[in-house]
């Protein structure tokens, strides 16, 4: 926490502090338009180049190759965010299935690990909140503290450093705070 702290990672702290709120509260329904956004941005940089690399031009000829890059990182950002849930759900349905039934054989724990990828593919929206509603917390709640230092708030309270352990908990008690009043405003929609 003190690492998070001292390197002031959140630069921007007014603008971090609302994103962290948003993605706490609202992450599931962002997280789409997150996965479509970085696609884009990572097709349209680095899949153009791939694609002029293999058509043998430049980007400078061809400037409708970034657009496609761009719109093919979408279409693959979409299909490995739903493959990613799958497959999460299948590698943690092999390890409990080889964990708890040793003897039994490797088509059962095939079995296993297909049910629980396709388990967690169809739930995975209560997976989705808890961990959004955390990492959003996170970063509001970093941001808060540098935000309360740089007003002045934490040298008021006798916090000198806020790399002190005082604004470390004040991290961790706001990331708490923040997480699970995100967490229950994502779910007053969803059957959890």
């Amino acid at each position: 926490m003190n690492l998070v702290l001292d390197a002031q990672v959140f630069t921007v702290p007014y603008i971090s502090f609302i994103v962290g709120l948003l993605f706490c509260f609202l992450g599931r329904k962002l997280l789409g338009v997150i996965v479509i956004l970085f696609g884009f941005l990572i097709g349209y940089t680095l899949g153009a180049v791939l694609l002029a690399d293999i058509m043998g031009s430049s980007i400078s000829s061809s400037p409708w190759m970034s657009w496609v890059g761009g719109v093919v990182g979408i279409v693959l950002g979409l299909v490995a965010w739903q493959f990613s849930m799958f497959l999460i759900g299948a590698v943690m349905g092999l390890f409990i299935a080889r964990g708890l039934l040793p003897e039994v054989s490797g088509i059962a724990h095939a079995g296993i690990a297909l049910t629980a990828g396709i388990l967690v593919h169809l739930y995975r929206d209560p997976i989705i909140v808890l961990l959004t509603a955390i990492s959003g917390a996170y970063i509001a709640a970093g941001s808060a503290v540098i935000m309360m230092r740089m007003i002045g708030f934490l040298d008021a309270v006798g916090i000198n450093s806020i790399s002190s352990n005082a604004a470390a908990a004040i991290v961790i008690v706001l990331t708490g705070i923040f997480a699970l009043t995100g967490y229950k405003f994502q779910t007053r929609d969803i059957n959890t």
